[in-house]
């Protein structure tokens, strides 16, 4: 636990209640979120109960109802992922400190659907700074985001653009562009992966960061589509201090998609790890679940956070 990206006493009041047991999103969240929900008149929607088993799509509908009715939990589980409260995601928590503890960090957000992952990630880091959690050094990260819905990448370019300036008030700078990216698609892949290419020189830390794509991959079967474009994603982030962080939430079809991950790796970069026990992560992999509560911003109850998280080291060469 020493090299946690914060330890649970030092986490803010205003992120986490010790009291009640429940995260709370991050103020900046909840403003960015909430000014595009009330732009595009979505307040009596985001108030409603999703549909059960809802994913949303690539349509602007949608999209609009996936913004309305899942944004919060999917910031949820990624601030679930960096804080952990409960102490049961220590390797995750130490991905986060390596990768942030650098000045210039390279982060890749797909598919980033409206943009939670990033946007999380961010108000995480001011919050944290700002209540003198974590040190004001200065940090330039560069956010390539990758999604198929232009009304959803829209949307996450237009928060990424209000939230710029006041990051800077935590000496935090950002650099952002978003590209057009469908899964199944190899052109549209290369294109992504030379865009990071390109945009990654001068980085030496850099996260690749995967949510929320199991409903697509699993339940819409997609994954031998988009099984190649993966890999190639995975293979092309490779770097010194390199890595992968992939959120879920907790379904019943989640182990036997953890499985097809862990063997996609396996295949991928079994042999550039040493086959023994004296790392916390020999096979260059590690995987947990955990769960919590976290307040909903517009309305008096809490909801259930369920999460399930992958992280993958993505190295440049052989580990010795």
């Amino acid at each position: 636990m020493s090299n946690r990206f914060i330890p649970p006493a030092n986490i803010p009041k205003s992120l986490w209640s010790q009291e009640f047991k429940k995260l709370m999103l991050p103020e900046l969240v909840v403003q960015s979120w909430y000014q595009i929900i009330k732009r595009e008149s979505l307040e009596v929607l985001a108030k409603q109960t999703a549909p059960r088993g809802f994913e949303g799509g690539a349509s602007k509908e949608d999209t609009d109802k996936h913004l309305a009715w899942r944004y919060t939990g999917s910031s949820a589980r990624v601030i679930l992922s960096m804080l952990d409260p409960h102490e049961e995601l220590s390797g995750i928590a130490d991905t986060y400190a390596s990768t942030f503890a650098g000045n210039k960090v390279f982060l890749v957000d797909i598919p980033s659907g409206s943009g939670a992952a990033a946007i999380s990630i961010l108000c995480i880091l001011y919050e944290l700074r700002k209540h003198n959690a974590l040190p004001r050094h200065p940090l330039k990260i560069f956010v390539l985001s990758g999604e198929i819905s232009d009304s959803a990448k829209n949307y996450n370019d237009d928060q990424l653009a209000q939230l710029a300036p006041l990051l800077e008030e935590q000496a935090i700078w950002i650099e952002c562009e978003s590209i057009s990216w469908d899964a199944t698609c190899r052109i549209s892949t290369s294109d992504l992966i030379k865009k990071a290419t390109l945009k990654s020189q001068g980085y030496t830390n850099k996260l690749l960061v995967l949510s929320n794509f199991s409903g697509f991959l699993e339940h819409h079967g997609k994954w031998k589509e988009a099984r190649q474009q993966i890999e190639n994603i995975f293979l092309h982030s490779r770097d010194v201090n390199s890595h992968a962080i992939w959120l879920e939430p907790q379904r019943k079809t989640i182990p036997r998609f953890v499985s097809r991950l862990l063997g996609l790796f396996a295949n991928l970069f079994g042999g550039l790890f040493r086959n023994d026990n004296t790392s916390s992560s020999p096979h260059g992999h590690s995987y947990a679940s955990t769960e919590s509560k976290c307040q909903h911003p517009l309305k008096e109850h809490t909801f259930n956070v369920r999460l399930t998280v992958l992280r993958f080291e993505l190295p440049e060469r052989k580990k010795i």
